[in-house]
Formats: structure tokens, sequence, C-alpha cells
């Protein structure tokens, strides 16, 4: 454990970190820390500083430095600070006594209040394919509470903590080939946090996304091992790829996990799992990411490259057409056009969900009256605010009432990220990836090798965000941004892929293999303790599977094995009662 003093002489920040990755000074009688990754300097920070006289501008000092790390200003009354703007490195804060905590991870605050769980809010992570926004982002223990990314989370001596907005998304008016310059730069200063010290650093190298960092990662002084993961799916050719794209780069160990050597889906899912803070449907490809970062560990890397975050910044959900329909008419239409004879949308309700009115509010009341409803098919993209949810079958009565209430409670605030369907949308995809990202770096950081996530820092977020939304959505062309951007970095013959294997084939297969171990659950659930599934007919799906049964297990896992690593977890109050 490692402490930091306040200037009155009271510990001030406390925490598990490397030397490196923490820096903090003294500002004219103010405190300044950044904590992550990054490059800065006690000289950087305190010419940063210098001339802020408040904690809300010595935060704002740190503003497009590179890398992704937590910014922490305390003044003579107040302490301010604030995550990443994806959301990867987050904000939590409760009350112990009279005194306001913070901290990146929920359940140290919860442990050190004494917080319980809340059942309700845990019903909610049981909606399939996910829980919507901000009830995704809401932490499961009561007194625990999450501060959104464009937020700062503002302490003001004595009185309650409040959160600021900080940040809105920019203006999506840049055109593509200004755009690509901007992340081509964004990304190259991404990269070069994580290789600047040199040393071994791995990479993961499969689709477009991880081969432009594998490419960078190479143009430093570090030495490269590229990760290619390779799944039983006959359509998976990231192989082929992979292979021509370590031989063009020459000087990089190319290190092959086979089928054979890959962990399937819900592997080790009944063995003691990381402690995560919250649930997490990650745990399903546990057991895969930790090989992979085993392997990167026995070639001596010190860090992994992920490229994880690239389909949330650089592709978009369908309903940002509706947006587009403001800005490019014709354009969006055409795009609609193609897109409804792809996905087979029927006519009218293309035209109702584009025409629609209806407010993020009145979406939330209408999912939490259908939540019985017969899912979605998966492969069915929405116009709407999102795809819509529904409750597994094998969930109980309570864990209805209960998510409906979540549900209502949160409908009241109306919490659109923005106005916007198109927008809300785009955000919510990237915040949901970084809450991703965030658990499957918890758990390799656990075996002594960080995972590192360009795609979702600052820099980059804001340069994939401003690019013009045209230039984003081309049904026609694979993301554009990104081919633009390392056009001169990348061979022309590798960004000129265009598909990625879809896993969906491997996961059912995995979750068949594993068909004992997953009904196993139902012997001593933690949920069904709590009352929110029941157990025969949990078994009894796994059993004999329906269409619906793997796309629902997902989030019942994910809530399920989170569970089983809470210590001493308070009892609910159904068995209070």
């Amino acid at each position: 454990m490692r402490s930091i003093a306040h200037a009155s002489g009271r510990p001030w920040l406390l925490g598990c970190w490397e030397a490196h990755e923490v820096v903090a000074v003294e500002c004219g009688g103010h405190r300044l820390a950044v904590l992550g990754e990054h490059l800065l300097t006690a000289d950087d920070l305190r010419r940063l500083g210098r001339d802020r006289h408040h904690a809300a501008d010595l935060c704002a000092a740190l503003t497009g430095e590179p890398g992704s790390f937590h910014v922490v200003a305390a003044g003579s009354d107040t302490m301010e600070l604030h995550g990443t703007l994806s959301g990867f490195r987050r904000v939590f804060h409760a009350r112990l006594d009279t005194v306001t905590i913070a901290a990146d991870r929920a359940d140290v605050l919860a442990s050190l209040i004494g917080a319980e769980i809340d059942d309700d809010r845990l019903a909610v992570r049981l909606l399939s394919p996910g829980a919507p926004w901000p009830m995704n982002w809401q932490s499961p223990w009561r007194g625990v509470h999450a501060v959104h990314p464009d937020e700062r989370l503002v302490v003001p001596a004595g009185s309650a903590p409040r959160t600021v907005r900080r940040w809105r998304p920019p203006a999506a008016v840049v055109g593509l080939a200004e755009a690509g310059r901007a992340l081509q730069r964004a990304l190259s200063d991404a990269v070069n946090v994580r290789t600047a010290a040199g040393g071994v650093v791995a990479s993961d190298l499969s689709g477009l996304d991880s081969t432009s960092l594998c490419w960078l990662a190479a143009r430093s002084r570090a030495q490269v091992v590229a990760l290619t993961c390779v799944t039983g799916d006959p359509l998976d050719n990231d192989l082929p790829w992979a292979t021509e794209t370590a031989r063009l780069l020459g000087d990089v160990k190319h290190e092959v996990i086979t089928p054979e050597q890959t962990p399937l889906a819900y592997e080790d899912l009944l063995e003691p799992l990381d402690q995560l803070d919250e649930p997490t449907a990650a745990v399903m490809y546990r057991a895969r990411v930790l090989a992979l970062s085993d392997r990167a560990l026995a070639a001596g890397a010190r860090v992994r490259l992920s490229g994880l975050g690239g389909d949330e910044l650089l592709t978009a959900d369908p309903a940002i057409q509706v947006a587009m329909l403001r800005t490019d008419p014709l354009l969006a239409i055409r795009h609609l056009r193609v897109l409804r004879a792809a996905f087979r949308w029927p006519w009218m309700r293309t035209v109702r969900d584009v025409l629609g009115r209806r407010s993020y509010r009145a979406w939330l009341r209408s999912a939490a009256r259908d939540l019985r409803a017969a899912g979605t098919s998966y492969s069915e993209a929405d116009l709407s605010w999102g795809i819509p949810v529904h409750l597994a079958a094998w969930t109980t009565p309570g864990a209805l009432a209960g998510a409906r209430r979540v549900l209502h409670e949160n409908a009241a605030l109306d919490p659109a990220i923005t106005a916007s369907r198109g927008w809300h949308s785009r955000m919510s995809m990237i915040y949901a990836g970084a809450g991703t990202a965030r658990h499957l770096g918890q758990m390799t950081r656990r075996i002594g090798l960080p995972t590192s996530f360009p795609y979702f820092d600052d820099q980059v977020i804001q340069a994939g965000l401003a690019v013009r939304l045209a230039d984003v959505t081309d049904p026609w062309d694979y993301k554009p941004l990104l081919r633009v951007a390392m056009r001169g970095v990348v061979p022309d013959q590798l960004m000129n892929r265009r598909d990625k294997a879809d896993t969906t084939i491997v996961a059912e297969e995995s979750a068949v293999a594993h068909r004992d171990g997953l009904a196993a659950l139902a012997d001593d659930s933690r949920l069904a303790r709590r009352g929110l599934i029941d157990p025969d007919r949990f078994r009894a799906a796994i059993t004999a599977p329906d269409e619906a049964t793997w796309n629902d297990l997902d989030q019942t896992l994910a809530c399920e094995t989170w569970l089983r690593t809470v210590p001493q977890t308070p009892m609910s109050r159904r068995e209070h009662r």
C-alpha cells in the first residue's frame, strides 16, 4: 500500500500502484496528481498547474495530455477529480461518517462503509442483452455512487459532494482527411505512452484495430511480440491476415495461440475468479484472455496492447442515421435503404422508428412494461434508443419487480446521454465497451501484466468523434476513418480488409461443451438465494436450451459468478424476511 499526504499532513491518496503510474506535486499551495498511464513528470505538472488557483482549473490543465489517467486536484477548501471520457477509468464516491471518500473501484468503498448489495440494481443487471444506460453504470452497492464519464466529482470541505459537467462530445463536422490526421496523431501518441520505456511490449494482432496498434508499436524502440488467437470457427480468417502483417513488419515475434491451445468460452467458471467490483459478462472469456496474457508474459512483455474499443469508436449503431437526417438527409436515406435491405427490416417499422419522437424516458417506461416479452433477434438492429431488453425465462417475479422499479426510477430522471438517439447510442456503446475493457484490465493486472486500451484514451476518443457522421457509418466502407488515419503507416493491402469473424458460433459451441458445469451453478446459486432466479428453471434451460438460452445466459453468469467472489456478502432483504 502506498500513500501521498495532503497539505494538512493527513493521507490524501492511498492505493496500490507502480511508482511510474503516479505523479503528485504541490502547485502554489494546492496539490495536483495524475494516476495511470502517462509520460508526465513532476516538472510537467508544475508547469501546467502554474498560475492556476482553483481545483477545477488544475484538473482542466491536464486536458490534451496523451494517455489514460485519473486527475486529482486539492485546493484549500475543495478537492476535484475525474477519470477518462470513455469511462475506462472510473470514479466512485461514498460517505464514511462525515467524510467523502472516492475510489476507482466500487467494492473498495463498499467494504469501507459496510455497504450491502442492492438486489433491485442486481436484478436490472440480469436484463438481456444488457442493462441500458445509466443502469449499467450504477454501482450495485447501496451508498456507493458512480460519476459519469463526462462529469467531475467536486468535494467541498464541510459540504456534500456534487458532480459538474466537464465535457460534451465535439461537433461531428471535421472532414475525413483532417480527422484521419488527427486520429493518427492521437493513436501514435497513445501507443508511445505505452512503448516509450522500451523493453518488450505485446500487442494483439487480429483485426484492423489491433493491426494498427501493432504497426505503431513496431515503429517505437520497444521490442514487439504480436499475439494472434485462432478460434475453432471455420470462418475465422484472422490468422492469414496476421501472418502477412507479421511478415511485412519483419522484426516482430509472432505468437500464435492455436484452437487447441485456446480455452473455450465459459471455461473455469466454477474456479475461484478474479475479484471484480461489479458484474461483467467478460468472465465468459476470462480463461482465453488470461491464456493470451500468459503467453505475453512468457515472452517477457511488460504491457499488452489491445484493440478493444476500435469497434465502439469507429463504427456506429444504425440509429446514428437518424442523427444524419439533420446533417446529410439524402445520404442518410440511402444508408437506411441499404440497412433495411441487409437486415430485412419491415418498411412500417423502419418508418416508425425514423419518424418517432419518443423520449428516452418513454422508451425506458415501455422497456419496464415489456420485460417479459420475447427477446429481440440479435441480428436485428434498432433505430430507436436501443435494442429492447428483457428478462430470461428463469428469472423470478421478484427480479421482474425489482428491475421494473429501477427502470421507472431512472425514467423519472430522463437520463439520456444526449437528446439525439444516434449520439446516445454511440456514446453508450463506448461506455459499455470501456466497462468491459476495465474488467479485462482488472483480470490481467492480477497476474502481473497490465493491459492497455489506447482506443479509449481521451485524445483518441476526441479525434474519433469529431469526424462527419457520414464518414463513420458508410455501409459500403468498413471503418473509413481508421483506414485513412493509417494511410502511409500500415500497408494498403492490410487496411483493405473488409471482414472480421463473428464469434457467436464458437460461444454457443463452448456453452454446449460446458453444459454440465453451467447447470451445476444452479445447485448452489447465489442469485437463487436472493430470490432473483429459479434454479430449477435455470437448470432445465441449460439442459434443454432453446434459441434464446445462450443469448440470455451471459448476464445471469455475470451476476452469479460475481456474487461468488464477493467476500462475506451481506444477506439480501429477502433473506432477512
